[in-house]
């Protein structure tokens, strides 16, 4: 790959700006062949076949088919279209702290008892919007639409965040300046073992609310999960979760891609698989997106595809909502011994990131959503 990386630097980029100059004129008649989707879904998402798409969410608990039809035939309705037409993209389990499902209507009254259920993401490729529903789906409301991701570390109290690194920096005698929080989300864990109870331990099965947190130690590239309570006076280093978690590595600077001219928002380029081929992948501010295949002498392999100017203003929020800045220069390499797997290198303006298509669902959830915002706009595309 690297070889086929710098050639392509080295010798494509005066073809690569001609292509973006003549394709105004040019009347292109083949169609994208999509890239590998790392939603693991199709776009159309019916009733009968939502446990089939949230399948591929790595989720300790399913959402049962009740609450996801309940939820999908709700948003159908309010917005006028075909349950097929929705996909959901996300869901976690949530104790909610009153029974209004903390979305309470103006002057509302509603009970304080804990109610437990679903905090769900429903997507229409370009939208999305999120539930909080009961146990069985029989109780939902709509939060908002476009809702801004939860995940974000800048929502974690400085308690937690302080505690979270000062035990990261003792564990692996590394100091705090080396170590970046790039996921917390609150969680309601089940027991005072935050869930992480140690052999022969009793821990009281009283509800604690808390944060789950992601730290990634650039030094040496490793992650660790945490489990704290609300404050940070309690915490657990969840073992299993880092065993499954990938560690990244910083790219070379004599690795790295070329940055992206003014007018290009994203690109992607992968490499490898059973063929052995090279694409380029570039989307525009103008909505334009063009693929190419590197070393294709005769251009036969080239598509331009079109977007609207609002689908990629959103894909640029969608980054910064993913913080995918916090991914810069670190590559997510394949498991050793692996063989005939498609290696991906993301470029925004601020940045680029590497991964490979069978380690993707051990991605950090952040870079996850990255690639499906990515995905998604490449599988809107129009010829």
């Amino acid at each position: 790959m690297k070889i086929m990386l710098k050639n392509y630097f080295n010798t494509n980029q005066t073809r690569i700006f001609t292509a973006l100059i003549l394709t105004g004129i040019l009347s292109v008649s083949s169609s994208l062949t999509l890239i590998k989707s790392a939603t693991g879904a199709s776009a159309n998402f019916s009733l009968e076949t939502s446990n089939e798409v949230l399948k591929d969410n790595i989720k300790p608990n399913r959402l049962p088919r009740p609450v996801a039809n309940a939820v999908l035939r709700d948003l159908a309705r309010r917005q006028g279209v075909f349950t097929r037409q929705l996909q959901i993209i996300d869901y976690n389990q949530q104790t909610w702290r009153n029974g209004c499902l903390e979305l309470p209507q103006a002057d509302e009254i509603c009970t304080q008892a804990l109610v437990p259920g679903w905090r769900i993401v429903v997507s229409n490729g370009r939208e999305n919007w999120v539930y909080h529903t009961n146990n069985n789906g029989r109780s939902l409301r709509l939060a908002s639409a476009n809702t801004p991701s939860e995940n974000l570390p800048d929502k974690l109290p400085a308690s937690i965040k302080n505690a979270v690194l000062q035990a990261a920096s003792r564990r692996l005698q590394q100091p705090i300046y080396q170590l970046t929080i790039i996921e917390a989300q609150q969680q309601t864990w089940r027991d005072s073992c935050l869930e992480l109870a140690n052999a022969d331990e009793f821990c009281s099965q009283a509800l604690v609310s808390g944060w789950r947190v992601v730290v990634v130690v650039g030094g040496v590239g490793q992650t660790l999960v945490y489990h704290t309570n609300q404050t940070g006076s309690a915490l657990r280093l969840n073992q299993k979760a880092n065993e499954s978690t990938l560690a990244p590595v910083q790219i070379p600077a004599s690795e790295l891609p070329p940055p992206l001219d003014r007018d290009i928002v994203f690109r992607q380029i992968s490499s490898g698989g059973f063929a052995g081929r090279t694409y380029e992948t570039v989307l525009l501010t103008d909505g334009r997106l063009i693929r190419v295949r590197i070393g294709d002498a005769n251009d036969s392999e080239r598509s331009v595809r079109r977007v609207s100017v609002q689908q990629v203003q959103e894909f640029v929020r969608s980054l910064k909502r993913s913080q995918f800045s916090q991914f810069r220069n670190l590559s997510y390499p394949a498991p050793s011994g692996a063989a005939d797997y498609i290696t991906y290198t993301l470029t925004s303006q601020e940045g680029t990131v590497q991964y490979n298509d069978i380690s993707q669902n051990n991605l950090p959830k952040n870079l996850q959503t990255a690639v499906k915002a990515w995905n998604q706009i490449v599988a809107s595309a129009q010829s």
